[in-house]
């Protein structure tokens, strides 16, 4: 190995440790504040870098954001995915790619919270039509672990879409609940309010399957 290729590996590394140090702060300030409050010299300050540094790495705020939104999406199919990939049965499957899906977002609130990008109040936000384009089919690669597993059920084609979006939406609701602490004010918590969901759409696919 030449000390030219030594250079190379060793700036390589560097460099990927600087850029996971402003993932971090830009992550925890994006969280806290949302895109359009949070400045570059803010995350360089929150990270240890100059403005300078950051540009070094990033073109824009918008491109740092969908870093992490990339990072966070190809991690929440890997979970989900393997998860469901580790039931032979698909009723089980959707189940447990359920339950991968609130666990993933539970452990991760920061992700959550950022995953929820596109909409502020009720007014669409934030990045570029190519990010958004890119970080939405990566969300729809995770939604299509469900698809899939719904199809082996033998839903409907003309149905499939509205399994999908009927199953994310009880996922995003239940995290929502649980995230601002309504699903404690009712008294429920959030693993029994999960079960409670997949009992329920196992149970009316299991029959709906067993019928056709």
């Amino acid at each position: 190995m030449t000390a030219n290729t030594l250079k190379q590996q060793r700036q390589a590394a560097v460099d990927s440790v600087k850029c996971d140090l402003i993932r971090r702060a830009a992550k925890k300030l994006f969280a806290e504040r949302g895109l359009d409050a949070t400045t570059v010299r803010e995350i360089a300050r929150e990270a240890g870098y100059t403005t300078g540094a950051l540009y070094f790495h990033y073109e824009s705020k918008e491109e740092l954001y969908a870093d992490i939104l990339r990072e966070s999406l190809d991690q929440l199919y890997a979970c989900v995915s393997s998860a469901a990939e580790a039931c032979v049965n698909p009723l089980d499957g959707l189940g447990a790619a359920f339950r991968a899906l609130v666990r993933f977002y539970d452990e991760n609130p920061r992700d959550l919270d950022l995953s929820l990008y596109l909409m502020q109040g009720t007014q669409p936000r934030g990045l570029t039509s190519r990010f958004n384009r890119e970080l939405n089919n990566r969300l729809m690669d995770t939604l299509g672990v469900f698809r899939t597993r719904l199809a082996a059920l033998r839903v409907r084609a003309k149905d499939l879409d509205m399994e999908v979006a009927g199953l994310f939406d009880e996922m995003i609701g239940v995290l929502i609940a649980g995230h601002i602490g309504r699903l404690r004010l009712i008294g429920v918590d959030l693993p029994r309010m999960v079960e409670h969901h997949v009992r329920n759409f196992q149970q009316r696919l299991g029959a709906n399957a067993r019928a056709r």
